[in-house]
C-alpha cells in the first residue's frame, strides 16, 4: 500500500533481528572481560603480597644486625 511504510517496517524488523543476535555476543564479551578484570586483579594482589613479604624479610634481616662503625675506610683527611 504504502511503500515508505513498509521500507521503513522492514528496516525495523532487520534492526530488531540484528539486536537479537548480537546480544549473546556482547553479553560474552562482558563476561569475558569481567574475568580479565578478576585476573588481572588476582595478579595486582599477589604481587603485592609477594613484595611486601620481600620487603619485611628484607627489613628483618638488616635489622638484626647492630649498627657499626666501618673500619675498612679511614676518614677524609679535611686539612682546609
Amino acid at each position: 500500500m504504502f511503500p515508505s511504510v513498509n521500507k521503513r517496517l522492514a528496516e525495523r524488523i532487520s534492526r530488531q533481528d540484528f539486536y537479537e543476535r548480537a546480544w549473546p555476543s556482547v553479553v560474552r564479551i562482558i563476561i569475558l572481560e569481567i574475568i580479565l578484570l578478576l585476573a588481572l586483579s588476582g595478579a595486582l594482589v599477589i604481587y603485592l603480597n609477594w613484595s611486601s613479604e620481600a620487603a619485611v624479610s628484607e627489613f628483618m634481616t638488616g635489622a638484626s644486625q647492630p649498627l657499626q662503625a666501618d673500619k675498612t675506610h679511614l676518614p677524609c683527611d679535611r686539612s682546609t
